[in-house]
């Protein structure tokens, strides 16, 4: 089995040249474990009876070379036995024999497959009798890790190289192999080998299909705009724009790169503008520094995206404003009834217990938050001082909490800049904690 693979590798090339169907499928048969060796029987015709019964000399020298055409002897070839000139008939030689092949009936033959590697400078010359071999390969069930990551990424590399001199349809059916065999989570192809291959073919959507694969969503649409392609700048946007909202700000910055870039965009810059405005992504002062950083973008592009900017601008204001007197007035509203607390007698005009409705009589309880009980109502007795109206007892403790809260985040002012770092309105988060004490200084202990 040995020298059967020795005289397989030496003679690869001549059989690849002469036949190259029956060579391939034999290489697949040895390196895939299904090789099952043949008998070869020559059929010699029958040389004429002499009649004293005697063969000549020139039938023995004719089966000494036979002999010698079918066992490579080493320094014997067929022109050491020469026959000696005959008058009659010539007997049959070797060319004349017929050789007929048999196959072995049974299992494969048990030995040692070789690693595929070997196999792949046998097909220098032989692309698609070396996709044929590389193909079946894959499918052997009896491959370690190292050999399946060399079958497939040299199939891949046979793909895109096949592909690079082929057009339209057969193109793009091995474009397709090569896409569907790196599609495939499961197949051990490095990312690094799939882009080298990619860019040295010229094969876009690999290189996309493995960026997509390991996240790098930005990379795909900044090749698209490397490359300005826009309008696979945009079915990138429209793909990933959703999952990574960083796309807009940058696809505004591309469209209105050159004029050129700006008329293939088209109507999308409006689309984008709108997204940014939607969503927040960036300030309309940093819009209107973006598109006036190249002198493309004109004011009448921009002119819906501002007057819809000012405009919710102006009604936020107003509604700020309303807002902000709501609140005086109800400040201003505590703040007498807290002075007339302190400074004017409370005057109860409640006939009825507050917890059992009965008619009050004395001793009672009053609140300065008007409401009225009996003593034996609220289980207290003429020593307890420090009680509370029970109706407003919840209310109270919410307010103590909050309160109470407000002066413990005061002092917390990491959690002050992780709030701000993650809030999209930078401005209301400071306003909020600035009115929970946060930026107050700190109480002086003497």
């Amino acid at each position: 089995m040995i020298q059967s693979f020795a005289n397989l590798m030496k003679y690869a090339t001549v059989l690849l040249e002469h036949v190259p169907k029956e060579t391939t499928q034999l290489f697949i048969d040895y390196y895939t474990g299904q090789y099952r060796p043949k008998q070869d029987a020559i059929v010699v015709p029958e040389a004429p009876n002499h009649p004293l019964g005697i063969q000549p000399l020139g039938y023995a020298s004719s089966a000494v070379q036979n002999l010698a055409a079918l066992l490579p002897l080493p320094y014997m070839n067929s022109s050491s036995v020469q026959s000696p000139p005959s008058a009659g008939p010539q007997p049959t030689t070797v060319s004349q024999a017929h050789i007929v092949e048999t196959n072995l009936d049974g299992p494969p033959a048990e030995y040692d497959v070789p690693k595929p590697r070997t196999a792949f400078s046998a097909f220098v010359d032989h692309p698609g009798e070396f996709v044929i071999f590389l193909e079946a390969c894959v499918k052997s069930e009896d491959l370690d890790e190292a050999d399946k990551t060399d079958l497939y990424t040299t199939l891949f590399e046979m793909y895109l190289h096949g592909a690079s001199s082929r057009k339209d349809g057969d193109k793009e059916e091995l474009e397709n192999k090569a896409k569907l065999l790196i599609g495939t989570k499961q197949i051990p192809i490095d990312a690094s080998n799939v882009l080298l291959l990619s860019n040295l073919e010229n094969f876009r959507d690999g290189s996309i299909l493995v960026r997509e694969q390991q996240g790098l969503r930005f990379d795909i649409f900044r090749s698209y705009t490397s490359a300005k392609d826009t309008s696979g700048a945009i079915k990138a946007l429209r793909k990933y724009g959703p999952e990574e909202p960083q796309l807009y700000p940058a696809a505004l910055a591309y469209f209105t790169s050159t004029p050129e870039i700006m008329a293939e965009a088209g109507d999308e810059i409006d689309t984008v503008l709108k997204k940014i405005d939607t969503d927040g992504l960036m300030a309309p002062l940093q819009v209107i520094q973006t598109l006036s950083s190249n002198g493309v973008a004109t004011m009448g592009m921009i002119k819906r995206y501002l007057s819809t900017n000012i405009e919710r601008e102006r009604i936020e204001i107003a509604n700020n404003r309303r807002l902000i007197e709501t609140f005086q007035t109800d400040t201003e509203a505590k703040q007498k009834e807290i002075s007339e607390l302190g400074t004017k007698p409370a005057v109860f005009q409640a006939t009825r217990c507050s917890a059992c409705g009965h008619p009050l009589d004395l001793p009672t309880v009053h609140f300065l938050c008007k409401h009225s009980f009996h003593q034996h109502c609220l289980n207290m007795t003429s020593e307890d001082e420090d009680i509370e109206c029970p109706i407003d007892a919840g209310q109270n403790a919410t307010i103590r909490a909050i309160r109470k809260a407000q002066d413990e985040s005061a002092e917390r002012h990491d959690m002050f800049l992780d709030a701000l770092s993650r809030s999209r309105n930078k401005f209301a988060t400071v306003s909020e904690w600035f009115g929970r004490g946060v930026m107050s200084a700190a109480p002086v202990v003497e």
